[in-house]
């Protein structure tokens, strides 16, 4: 009965003490991400809409002098359909891109400009 005693206090006192204590806050001092340079979304060409709808993934699409693939299609975390793209400029330049479907519209989503790791280590 003792020993319960002393268990119950001292479990009764670590738990007192942790809620009472506040953890040190703490500040990036470099962004992980950069904020995109702009944040109006551009729709995708009207020849392509209907396309963007039905074709299924791998299926090839060409607009102007570009060139894309359907990837995978998805559901963002904002609830938009998705899919990706994979453009082709000219035979040794490819980009990766998605276009997401808001109001029944397709858009080019514009992508996060990701710092290299070597911005974001610590100064020592």
């Amino acid at each position: 009965m003792n020993y319960a005693t002393r268990f119950l206090a001292i479990s009764l006192a670590i738990q007192i003490g942790g809620c009472a204590y506040e953890p040190k806050k703490v500040e990036a001092s470099r962004p992980l991400v950069n904020p995109a340079t702009s944040t109006e979304l551009q729709a995708m060409p009207a020849n392509l809409q209907q396309a963007l709808n039905t074709l299924p993934q791998g299926a090839a699409l060409s607009t102007n002098s570009t060139t894309f693939t359907l990837g995978q299609r998805y559901v963002s975390a904002l609830g938009s359909e998705c899919i990706e793209l994979l453009f082709n400029s000219d035979q040794f330049h490819s980009q990766r891109s998605v276009a997401c479907k808001i109001a029944e519209q397709w858009y080019l989503i514009p992508q996060l400009e990701q710092a290299s790791v070597s911005n974001l280590l610590a100064d020592q």
